[in-house]
Formats: C-alpha cells, structure tokens, sequence
C-alpha cells in the first residue's frame, strides 16, 4: 500500500451522545422557560466533572453547562460559587466513591443547608442500575446522565452518609479488624519459620508464657533445651511460678536439641515484634472506639442492650453500633437485614422462585460479624436459649448445610438487633419458649380444665428421670442426646393421650 506523506489523516471529534438532548448555550438566568435545574458531578481523587441540565416548561431536557473542577478547598468553593447561579434546584446527584465524594456533600449541606434534602449521594451500583444507555464511557458522560437523573425523583434513593464522627468510629473498628488479621498473618509467619528448623511444636501466641519461652530462646540462643531450663531457672530467682512451664515441658522433649540460626533468630525477632506490636494497635483501637461510645448515654444504654443477648461479646456490639450509625432511618425489620446482608436475591418468574446469593447492596463487615455470632450458636454455645434452639432445628434436624443455617439464624439474630436498638424493646433469652410453654398449658386448660399434667404423664417422668441416673456412667453425648429427643416425643404422644381420655371421660359423665 503506499503511502501519499500530503495526505494526512484526520480525526474527528465526535460530538456528545446526548439522547437527542440539545446543548444549550445562553445564560440560564436569562431564559424563562427554564422550571429548575438538575446537576450531576462524577466524583473522583483529583477531579469533580459537574454537569448542569435543565427542565423547560415542555418538559425537554437541555444540558447548560459542563466544567471540570481540581478535588481541592479552594476550586471545592468555586464549584459551590458556580452552583449557585443555578436555582431552584431539583437534585445535586453524585455517587458514593469511597471517600472522595464526602468533602463534597459536606461542602454543600453547608452552602444550601435549606435545601440539603436534595443532596443526594447515591450507591454506584443503584446509579448504573438507573441508567440503562451511558454511552460512551467517560466522566463528562457520566455527569451528564447523572444530571438527567436528578429529574425523574422516583428513580433517586438516597444512600446513608454520617457525619464526621460516625466515620472516624467506623474506620477505628474497621482498622482494629485489619490489625487482628495482621496479628494471625504473623503468627502463620512465625510458625512457619518454627516448621521450617523442623520445630512442630504449635504454639499458642495468646499465651504470655509461650511469649515469654520466645523471647528467652532469641536472646539466650543455643538449643531449645538450654533456653527453657534457663528461663526455668530465671523464674525462680525472681520468685515466680513455674507450674505452667513444668506441666508443659514433656512436650518439648522431642524439639530439645533443636538450636536457631542467625538467620531464623532475626527473622523470628523481627517477626514476634511486629506481631506485639499489631496487637498493641488493635488494643488502642478498641479502647478508643469503646471509649468514644461510653460518652453518649444513649449509645452506653444501647451497648449494654446488645451485651444482654448470649454469645454477644463486645466487640461485636462495637462493630454494630459503629456500622450502622443512624438505625432509626431504617423503615421496618426487613429492610434493616436487608441492609445487614443476610437476605438473599429472590428472583420469582411464574411458579419458580429461586434463591439465589445476597445482595451487593449490603454491609458485607455487619454480615460477617453477624455469621460469626450465628456460628456460635450452631456449634452449641447458649444451649437452653431460644436462638440455639433454632440454630438446632436449622442444623440438626432440618438438615441444612452449616452456610444456610448460619445464614437463617443470622437473619433471626438481626431481627432482634433491630427491636432492641430501634424499638427499644428489652431482649429475653427464654422469650419464645416461656410463650409457648404459656400456649401449651391454656391449650390443657381448654380442654380438661386444669394446668396439670395426668398422673400417668407425671410417673412417665419420674420413670425418665431415675433412668438417666442410673445409667448416666454407660451413656456418651451421643446417646444422651437421641434418648432425650426420644423422651421428649414420648411425653408428648402420653399428654395427647391423656388429653384424649380426659375429652372420652369428660363425654361419658355428660351423658350419665
């Protein structure tokens, strides 16, 4: 092919796919048959893209303005000054970036705090969702469909943004997280190194004892042996028990003569050092955030509230509370465990309903928090308590793999959150079983007219009873726990009975 060098190929710039919106370029303030105007910004780390469209008295849609703006104070008040030519406004409309998009709600909440409703941050998935023909894929695009959104108010929903303080909480218990996977990521490190000099001792870091065995090992040097009988010997000059190391130390006798390198006595310094060290931040991270939300009587008598539920542990009333920040927005229960994430996508056509995973529009830090808990409860902790009453039926009896059922009973567990922190209701453990319990008597009353059980129903007990003590040394766990189920449907097939007879009885006497 050859080439002509006087002939030069010319790109042409393709206009904006508007979707047959015209451009308008006149002053707005001029033109009168402009109802209000609607602005889109795509906010990014350095730059604001900010288009303004514009709704005429035919209901056309026009776009008025288009300028870029530097993400720094001084263009952040030049951009409010340009805002402010624009009125009345339908919405300010941008997307929820990470952080970046903050300093710019904040800056004008400030500048119309008379119109602040309609400061609208919006999560990116609900946008893209609206906004079914982008086009091209650029910032002035993506501002420009933004400000046509601002007009149709049916397809605007609102994300949560807190304030300041809501935000530093939240990061506080989010880096305390980071530091906790820090502290297990150099533990995995340091028993690596361990397994590599083919020492296959698993030590349990948590321990001061174990820290203490380490730490002596690094400095002293030599074999294993030699520093744990030095550490022995050390323990006691300064007067201190030594019970923990002597009950311990017929497990290390195979690792005896196993000495460090130079090599693996820096790495396991440097390696035990930032492990404490990762610990330490994670403790000041939890102090602060606890300490932070003891100052506010109200947040005080919400954390004890959520203490009050079993296998609620501190720290996950912490992560609760500083997740969600305002929990009185929400508008019902469901549409809080929605926001929890422990709801699955239901996708319904016809007949067929499938469940499918949860929803993208969640708080994926609440979820986790909320299936540790649940796990808890599958695993037999609280036994007695309704919660592990469910996870039982969900795990063990309706047979559902440990993921669903974690899932079922975390959805329960976010019901109650959501009574005790937006209803202010006070959580019982027995509740549902003191309720049923009460059903089950009125039933007894409504049909034979006493509480009581039959005495045949109250022998059948006593019989149980003296059985489980005289064979408690041949029954496991196991055993223990099918005989009981068993029992339980016994006693309930002897009342049914009972009751049938009391009604046979009760008929009898009325035709005598």
């Amino acid at each position: 092919m050859s080439q002509n060098p006087s002939k030069k190929l010319r790109l042409r710039k393709k206009p904006l796919k508007s979707n047959g919106l015209r451009q308008f370029s006149s002053n707005p303030t001029t033109t009168a048959e402009i109802k209000r105007y609607g602005v889109g910004m795509d906010v990014h780390r350095d730059t604001i893209v900010v288009c303004v469209c514009a709704q005429t008295a035919q209901n056309e849609i026009i776009v008025v303005r288009q300028h870029t703006f530097r993400n720094i104070p001084s263009d952040l008040q030049e951009m409010v000054k340009f805002l402010k030519k624009f009125q009345p406004i339908a919405h300010y409309l941008m997307e929820c970036t990470g952080i970046y998009h903050r300093p710019v709600y904040y800056a004008l909440v400030q500048a119309f705090p008379e119109i602040s409703e309609k400061i609208i941050a919006m999560n990116p998935l609900l946008v893209h969702r609206r906004l079914t023909d982008l086009g091209n894929k650029h910032d002035k695009a993506d501002a420009q469909r933004m400000a046509e959104l601002t007009f149709h108010d049916k397809l605007i929903r609102p994300s949560y943004v807190g304030d300041p303080q809501f935000f530093h909480l939240r990061d506080s218990i989010r880096n305390y997280a980071k530091c906790r996977q820090d502290t297990t990521r150099y533990k995995n490190r340091i028993h690596r190194l361990l397994c590599s000099l083919h020492f296959m001792y698993k030590f349990d870091l948590n321990k001061e004892w174990v820290l203490q065995i380490l730490d002596n090992w690094i400095n002293h040097g030599g074999s294993f042996q030699d520093a744990f009988q030095c550490l022995i010997m050390r323990q006691l000059d300064e007067g201190k028990q030594i019970t923990v190391l002597q009950n311990h130390s017929a497990e290390f006798v195979p690792f005896a003569n196993i000495s460090l390198t130079r090599e693996s006595i820096f790495n396991l310094g440097q390696l035990l050092q930032q492990f404490l060290e990762a610990e330490r931040h994670a403790a000041q991270y939890l102090y602060q955030t606890e300490q932070s939300i003891l100052k506010d009587s109200d947040f005080t008598a919400f954390y004890q509230n959520l203490l009050a539920i079993p296998c609620m542990g501190p720290v996950s009333a912490l992560q609760i509370l500083t997740e969600l920040g305002d929990f009185r927005r929400f508008r019902n229960w469901r549409a809080f465990a929605k926001f929890c994430g422990v709801v699955p996508e239901i996708k319904e056509s016809g007949n067929s309903v499938n469940k499918g995973h949860v929803n993208r529009y969640t708080n994926a830090h609440l979820r986790r928090t909320l299936v540790q808990i649940a796990s808890l409860y599958i695993n037999g902790r609280a036994p007695g308590t309704d919660l592990a009453e469910f996870a039982h039926l969900q795990y063990k009896l309706r047979k559902l793999p440990f993921k669903k059922a974690c899932m079922k009973v975390a959805f329960k567990l976010s019901k109650i959150v959501y009574n005790i922190l937006v209803r202010n209701i006070e959580y019982d453990p027995h509740y549902e079983q003191t309720q049923r319990k009460m059903q089950r008597l009125l039933r007894r009353k409504a049909k034979s007219g006493t509480m009581l059980e039959a005495a045949q129903t109250r022998a059948l007990r006593k019989d149980i009873g003296r059985f489980f003590v005289s064979h408690h040394d041949k029954l496991n766990s196991k055993s223990r726990f099918l005989l009981t189920r068993g029992f339980k449907e016994l006693i309930k097939k002897a009342e049914r009975d009972d009751s049938d007879e009391e009604e046979e009885e009760t008929e009898r006497f009325k035709k005598i």
